[in-house]
C-alpha cells in the first residue's frame, strides 16, 4: 500500500469524483483510477460505486475511511517530527474548537513561543469527535472543546464556562433581535439546548454558522444580531459598535481541556495545559 493511493482515495472521497480528484492532485484520470484499483486489490474490497453524480463510498470504503485518515496523519506527523529545524527538540500540537479559536489560539502561541522556544508548534481547529480520535491516536497533544467524548486513556478537565450574550449592531428589542437578521451560531449541543429552551417558539434562523468569528464579521459588515462570547465583544460594545439586547438571557458554553493520561513528555504537556489555565485565570481577574 502506497501513500499516493491513500491520498487519492481521500481526495476522491472529498470531491465525490475521480476526475476532480485527479485535477486536484495534478495527475491524469487514468492514474487516479489505477491507484484506486490497486488499493482495492490490496485490501480485497471494492471501495466505491459509480453513480450518475460521480462516485460514492461502499460499506467497505466507509469502514476504511478512518484508517486512511490516520495513515495520512501519521505520515504527516512523522515527516514533521523527523524534519525538525536545527535546534528544535520536538513538535507540540493543540486543537481548538472553531467557535473559540480567536480567544485562545494567538495568546497560546505567543506564550508557548516565549516559554518553550525549542518546540515546533501545530495549532489547528477541528470538530470535537475527530479531535478525540486524533488525541487517542497521538496526533494531537491537547484539545480544547465543548464536547469531550469519553475515550479510554484521555483525561477531560473542565476549564471554564464561556458567557454568551445577544448583541446587535443597533439598539433592538428582543423580538426584533431574533428576527430575520438573527444569525445562529452553533456553539455545540449543550449550548444549543440552552438556546432551544430559552426560545422554544423561535422559527429556524435563516442563517446558521459554525464560526463565531464569521458571525461577528457578518453582523459588523451587514447588520444583524447573534449570540457571541462576552469576552470577544466587550470592547466593541464599549466602542458603540455593538449593543447588548435588553432582556436577552445569557447562555454559556462549557469548555474542556482533553489530553492523554500518559504522555511521552509530561513536562511539555503540563506547560501547554498551564498556559491555557493561566489565560482563563488572567481574564477572570481582569473582569473583577
Amino acid at each position: 500500500m502506497q501513500l499516493s493511493q491513500i491520498k487519492t482515495f481521500l481526495e476522491v472521497v472529498e470531491t465525490g469524483s475521480i476526475i476532480k480528484a485527479a485535477t486536484h492532485l495534478h495527475i491524469t484520470q487514468s492514474t487516479a483510477s489505477s491507484r484506486i484499483q490497486q488499493l482495492e486489490q490490496e485490501i480485497n474490497q471494492k471501495l466505491f460505486i459509480r453513480t450518475h453524480a460521480g462516485v460514492r463510498l461502499l460499506p467497505a470504503g466507509l469502514r476504511f475511511l478512518p484508517y486512511a485518515l490516520r495513515i495520512l496523519q501519521a505520515w504527516q506527523q512523522a515527516n514533521q517530527e523527523i524534519n525538525l529545524p536545527q535546534g528544535f527538540k520536538g513538535l507540540f500540537s493543540l486543537a481548538i474548537q472553531a467557535t473559540v479559536w480567536q480567544q485562545f489560539s494567538q495568546p497560546w502561541i505567543v506564550w508557548m513561543k516565549e516559554n518553550v522556544p525549542e518546540y515546533v508548534l501545530r495549532v489547528e481547529t477541528d470538530w470535537s469527535q475527530r479531535m478525540m480520535h486524533n488525541l487517542a491516536d497521538g496526533y494531537l497533544d491537547i484539545a480544547l472543546t465543548s464536547v469531550p467524548h469519553a475515550v479510554s486513556g484521555l483525561i477531560s478537565e473542565k476549564l471554564m464556562d464561556d458567557t454568551l450574550v445577544l448583541v446587535a449592531t443597533m439598539p433592538l428589542a428582543l423580538d426584533q433581535a431574533l428576527g430575520e437578521n438573527y444569525i445562529h451560531v452553533d456553539w455545540g449541543p449543550e449550548t444549543n439546548e440552552q438556546h432551544r429552551l430559552a426560545f422554544p417558539s423561535l422559527n429556524t434562523p435563516t442563517l446558521t454558522v459554525g464560526l463565531s468569528d464569521q458571525a461577528l464579521q457578518i453582523i459588523l459588515d451587514q447588520g444583524g444580531s447573534a449570540y457571541l462570547s462576552l469576552k470577544t465583544v466587550s470592547e466593541k460594545i464599549a466602542q458603540g459598535l455593538l449593543y447588548r439586547v435588553a432582556a436577552a438571557p445569557q447562555l454559556t458554553v462549557p469548555l474542556y481541556l482533553v489530553y492523554p493520561e500518559n504522555h511521552s513528555n509530561p513536562q511539555i504537556l503540563n506547560l501547554g495545559l498551564q498556559c491555557l489555565r493561566d489565560l482563563v485565570e488572567y481574564r477572570s481577574r481582569r473582569r473583577v
